[in-house]
């Protein structure tokens, strides 16, 4: 029986406390009661560290009364967790509900035991990590989308329109996303209130529009509005990128790559490779490149988050090459390549062809 019980072990450098922690921050993507998080907390704290090697027997034979105890729970809460987890192969039971549990040890390691087994659990430690950096991005996310509703309020107030307003509260009555904690209501009264911004904006928009016709204003002539009507135009002109998110993954620097599988795993489950995926590695790679976020968020709202994602792994990549595309900085390459791109148009598209090729050179040239 205690053959079946072992497992493969821990990843290398992680302590039992450190595969808490991940379970811990993971509890509400794992589907756990905080209740859960206690009884585990206990658990592993029964355990050694030798346990989570692999070919061992990770157990505990803690009572019932005990388990309840120093987890402050009540015997029939402990009895419904481990059920649960029991159920759910998160742990397996080899004890009889009403045996005494029991075990031993020699030389640190578990001999026999009849109680409660982490191996299901452990064998379980990509999913749990896979969970984990699924929170911590929905965390970070949860936070710009709040920013972003705020900034919602703020825009249809000042638009003026009282219809605007209402059709806000009607989605959002207290205006405070503070109050909202589930991630996926966040993200429904995001769309929600800019598909409100953007009916309304029209709306007013075309009002405006209207009513300077009849007044005939005088041309504005002057150099910084020709060059932003220049631009909103070159980018209404902007060519489509011909490249996908798995093309992409596979051009970029191995930093790049490093965190565009962190979010491959938390924003697409390991699916099909998505866009949103490509944007959140870059923004983190701006970062690691010394980036100011007010930069790059500038830069986004010049070409849009998939395109200036882009334009950073382009000049990321070519920051490692030894030919005559070489840059020194790739941050300054970074912004420089915006500029251009926002100006003229087609230089990512001409930059991302000649990147392909030079990729499919190195390969043939292998």
């Amino acid at each position: 029986m205690t053959q079946h019980l072992t497992h493969g072990g821990l990843p290398d450098g992680m302590t039992r406390w450190e595969f808490f922690g991940l379970i811990e921050s993971a509890r509400r993507q794992l589907g756990l009661s905080k209740g859960a998080i206690a009884y585990l907390k206990v658990a592993i704290s029964r355990t050694m560290d030798e346990d989570f090697l692999a070919g061992n027997i990770c157990s505990f034979w803690t009572s019932v009364t005990k388990i309840a105890a120093q987890a402050e729970l009540d015997r029939r809460q402990v009895a419904r967790i481990e059920a649960d987890l029991v159920e759910r192969r998160l742990l397996a039971k080899t004890a009889s509900d009403h045996s005494r549990r029991a075990g031993s040890r020699r030389d640190g390691k578990v001999g026999h035991e009849f109680g409660i087994n982490l191996a299901p659990l452990i064998v379980r430690v990509a999913e749990i990590q896979a969970a984990a950096r699924k929170a911590a991005f929905e965390k970070e996310e949860a936070e710009r989308l709040r920013i972003r509703i705020k900034k919602l309020f703020g825009d249809l107030r000042r638009l003026g329109s009282d219809g605007a307003m209402e059709a806000a509260e009607e989605i959002l009555p207290n205006r405070r996303p503070s109050t909202i904690h589930n991630f996926e209501r966040l993200k429904q009264v995001t769309e929600a209130l800019e598909a409100v911004w953007e009916d309304f904006s029209a709306e007013v928009s075309r009002g405006e529009k209207s009513h300077q016709c009849d007044i005939s204003p005088a041309l504005n002539t002057s150099k910084e509005n020709i060059n932003k009507t220049c631009r909103v135009a070159i980018q209404r002109d902007t060519q489509p990128v011909r490249t996908t998110p798995a093309q992409v993954a596979l051009l970029a620097s191995k930093p790049f790559q490093e965190l565009i599988e962190l979010y491959w795993s938390a924003v697409d489950n390991r699916g099909l490779l998505s866009w949103r995926t490509i944007q959140m590695a870059a923004r983190d790679r701006a970062d690691q490149l010394e980036i100011k976020s007010d930069v790059w968020q500038r830069q986004c709202g010049m070409l849009g988050e998939e395109r200036t994602a882009l334009c950073l792994m382009i000049a990321d990549r070519n920051s490692e090459r030894l030919d005559g595309y070489r840059v020194r900085d790739a941050a300054a390459a970074f912004i420089g390549m915006v500029r251009s791109e926002a100006r003229q148009g087609a230089v990512i598209n001409s930059l991302l062809g000649e990147l392909i090729g030079n990729a499919g050179g190195q390969r043939n040239g292998a």
